[in-house]
């Protein structure tokens, strides 16, 4: 499971360049092959959800604390439009900290996702909590590109 420690570290980044690089590799589905099934054990600790405005927008307005930052799959995909995560709480601080985000006000949180209304909102599990809500590009992000290769990670 990833930790708020991986984010701000850079290491989830690392993971997520390596799953980028088996899935760019692989010339058939990965459903049922080893590789596939550590990926998706891995993965199914975030419990990756697509959730709605309305439901992010609740989380949110429970936080403690939000920041807004770039979405981390695009550090590794630069050329894809830039979007910006919400992350919450504990990430939202040390995302911050580590120069990967920055504070706002719970409102200013929610305007950031309505700007990208038009993607899917992914929502994450980091230290085992949901803090990171993230509208997604679905030409690169993890989860979307496991489910082309026929790993089911995405909860609906």
């Amino acid at each position: 499971m990833a930790r708020v420690k991986d984010y701000t570290s850079g290491k989830v980044v690392e993971y997520i360049k390596a799953a980028f690089s088996v899935m760019d590799r692989a010339t058939t589905s990965l459903q049922e092959t080893e590789m596939g099934k550590v990926l998706e054990a891995e993965v199914e600790k975030m419990i990756p959800t697509k959730i709605t405005l309305e439901q992010a927008n609740e989380l949110i307005a429970g936080a403690a604390q939000c920041a807004v930052g770039e979405r981390v799959c695009r550090v590794l995909h630069t050329d894809t439009p830039l979007t910006e995560s919400v992350f919450l709480d504990e990430l939202a601080i040390g995302m911050a900290e580590a120069g990967k985000a920055r504070l706002v006000t719970r409102e200013e949180a929610i305007e950031n996702l309505k700007k990208f209304n038009a993607h899917a909102i992914i929502l994450s599990r980091v230290s085992d909590k949901p803090m990171e809500i993230c509208p997604s590009w679905p030409k690169r992000c993890l989860y979307w590109n496991m489910e082309k290769h026929g790993l089911k990670c995405i909860h609906r």
